[in-house]
């Protein structure tokens, strides 16, 4: 059948998508399926159901965090107060629920929020099917009461207060184009085409992706300005007198600054230090280096004139750090338990300043933030530096299960050391083989870390064993590790997945007859190259929301945010080897392929369906066994899984497990 994938209203397309999901349902409706998908669903339903706690904004004395409330189906936003460093119990409520708030078809769901700095107001973009189009609304804590004010073109915002609370400037795409992000001032109860040009974009198709910070005093402006995926400068506005001062003109390394209560300006930055370090910048002085470069790869600081919290990682695992800027000492780490992981704000597509993982000051000397461990949901923490004492002021889940987690390395072709997380049921013997589901990411330096994954606890209390692998294109080993997966560097990045998962059968891990992958966006491409490339190292993979032709990929939707790292098909050199690598181009004939299940969403803003429509047809006609499963699972109602429902979730991932199992041997589900 001949279609227009990128066409998802034709008749030929409609047909074609029709006749995927009669085949999913056949292939789900098997005898020797459904119990294995029953199994997943349920190991999966406990996995997602047991909460999450997001990452804080503290205002004052609130605690303000988008949370999944246990066995809900969308995050909330939810205040928490708090007094001496603790959470007040009976102060805790939650402030926006998005189901009260739904005006669109599909789901709702909170993409973002901002209190203002009293806690009082809260600015928050709500889009509807998985968009991610935000529309942008203000609630009034104070009356429970949504204002009038309402603001589009304010995908992935980023957003800062007034200090009186009357306004607050923020990023906006005029009539919601795709690129020429903008910082516009809006004033409460004036219309949004009033609303004044702060920066302006280069052109209506400019890739720059600024954000804002204000100065306490409401005098200064710090707009960060990302530059693709791998530089950020950083601009200094006088708001009083116009005048703009250029703090960090490197493209070639990333930073995050923010003002103390004074106004002074500190932040993080990899410039001329790739696995980063800590500054105090003035405009009139220059740069005083803080926090040394170490092998403490830093994210991010919560600063105040005395004292600063840094958050970064070190072999996939998050770390908290103190540094007293009244004394002279070195930074202290805190006694975090074990391998975790501090949770970020939001998700976005575009940004290139240091990654946005959340340590805030609660009190001079106490540090909050979002943690969670391979096998824990993520709750709420605190560190208090003058006792050592990391402790918890909120969670849903109170104890760590019993699950093992261990690292380990892999050595890749080149002789790198790829580092992994382990996860494994408990007490199980050295070298126990196990059915073995391999996940990577390795793309836009975004590290795999040791993060609560909901398929990660399902799989192993199935009883199997989870890996996650810190390959290059992520930012495990700081920005040179990114580099090297970059651009004409892209084959590295499936090369070091194949080192991990010979490794894995080197060892007696597992054999390739049990060993699955799964990957989701930049990782679905990955999971998608690794069919082509390597279809005999996989019994069984799973390419959600993937992008595979990519040939045409910045044609569509924001993808031309991405060229830093994938290249520019459209330059003669770069399309070269992009064609090298772009699965859809590289389906080998009469392949025997893994089981294979693509997953996309109809509304996806950031990934077109198209690449898995095309790549599944493709595989379709190349596959030498017609009866191997290659399946599709459309998501008519969402988009690139950000806040899927958690239903919906569970349903997309049991599919994923029953084939995962059933590859591997349909005895199985006993």
């Amino acid at each position: 059948m001949t279609f227009d994938a990128a066409d998802l209203e034709s008749s030929g397309t409609r047909r074609w998508l029709a006749a995927r999901e009669t085949e999913l349902e056949s292939y789900l409706d098997r005898p020797d399926l459904r119990p294995l998908r029953a199994r997943a669903e349920q190991a999966l339903s406990a996995a997602v159901g047991r909460g999450a706690l997001g990452a804080p904004q503290v205002r004052g004395r609130w605690i303000f965090t988008l949370d999944r409330l246990p066995g809900a189906g969308l995050r909330v936003v939810v205040r928490r107060e708090t007094r001496a460093g603790r959470v007040l119990a009976d102060r805790t409520r939650v402030v926006l629920d998005p189901a009260q708030h739904a005006t669109g078809a599909g789901p709702a769901a909170v993409d973002w929020f901002y209190p203002s700095a009293d806690g009082a107001l809260l600015a928050f973009g709500l889009s509807h099917g998985g968009s991610e189009q935000s529309v942008a609304s203000v609630l009034d804590l104070r009356t429970g009461q949504v204002l009038p004010d309402r603001l589009h073109g304010v995908r992935h915002a980023g957003l800062a207060w007034l200090p009186d609370g009357g306004g607050f400037f923020y990023s906006h795409y005029p009539g919601n184009r795709h690129y020429g992000r903008q910082i516009r001032l809006h004033l409460l109860g004036t219309p949004q085409d009033q609303d004044p040009l702060t920066w302006a974009a280069a052109s209506e198709d400019s890739l720059d992706w600024p954000d804002v910070e204000l100065s306490p005093g409401g005098d200064r402006l710090l707009v960060h300005v990302s530059l693709g995926w791998s530089g950020t400068e950083v601009h200094l506005a006088d708001l009083r007198t116009g005048e703009r001062t250029c703090l960090v003109s490197d493209g070639e390394g990333k930073s995050r600054l923010h003002f103390t209560e004074s106004g002074a300006i500190i932040g993080a930055t990899s410039v001329g230090a790739p696995y980063g370090q800590v500054v105090r910048v003035d405009p009139a002085r220059g740069w005083q280096v803080l926090v040394p470069e170490s092998d403490l790869v830093i994210d991010d600081v919560s600063v105040s004139d005395d004292s600063l919290f840094v958050v970064g990682e070190r072999d996939m695992s998050s770390q908290v750090g103190y540094l007293d800027l009244r004394a002279d000492r070195p930074l202290r780490l805190a006694p975090l338990p074990g391998a975790g992981h501090v949770a970020g704000l939001f998700p976005t597509p575009g940004q290139s300043v240091m990654r946005n993982r959340v340590v805030r000051h609660l009190a001079p000397a106490t540090a909050v933030f979002s943690w969670s461990t391979p096998a824990r949901s993520p709750y709420l923490a605190g560190w208090d530096v003058t006792g050592d004492q990391v402790y918890e002021l909120a969670a849903w889940e109170q104890d760590e299960p019993p699950i093992t987690v261990r690292r380990a390395h892999a050595t890749a072709g080149d002789g790198r050391e790829i580092p992994m997380i382990v996860l494994e049921p408990p007490d199980l013997p050295p070298g126990t083989p196990l059915p073995t589901l391999l996940h990577a990411y390795g793309g836009f330096g975004l590290s795999s870390t040791a993060a609560y994954s909901e398929v990660g606890r399902a799989w192993v209390d199935l009883g199997h064993r989870y890996v996650i692998a810190g390959i290059r294109g992520g930012r495990e080993r700081g920005d040179a590790w990114h580099q090297e997966g970059t651009r004409s560097g892209r084959q590295r990045v499936f090369d070091d997945l194949y080192d991990v998962a010979e490794s894995l059968i080197s060892r007696g891990a597992c054999d390739p007859a049990r060993l699955a992958l799964w990957g989701s966006s930049n990782g679905g491409l990955l999971a998608c190259a690794a069919v082509v490339q390597r279809p005999e190292l996989f019994a069984a993979v799973h390419a959600a929301v993937p992008m595979t032709d990519m040939l045409a990929y910045h044609r569509f939707s924001i993808a031309r945010l991405w060229m830093s790292d994938f290249g520019d098909p459209d330059d003669p050199a770069d399309r070269e080897w992009i064609t090298a690598y772009s699965p859809l181009h590289n389906v080998p004939e009469r392949a025997r392929f893994p089981a294979v299940l693509v997953t996309t969403g109809l509304h996806d803003t950031r990934v077109h369906p198209m690449h898995a429509l095309a790549f599944v047809q493709a595989l379709r006609e190349a596959r030498a066994d017609p009866d191997r499963p290659i399946l599709l699972s459309v998501d008519r109602h969402g988009g690139h899984g950000v806040d899927k429902p958690s239903g919906r979730y569970v349903h997309e991932r049991a599919i994923a497990f029953a084939l995962f199992l059933h590859a591997f041997d349909p005895t199985l589900e006993n």
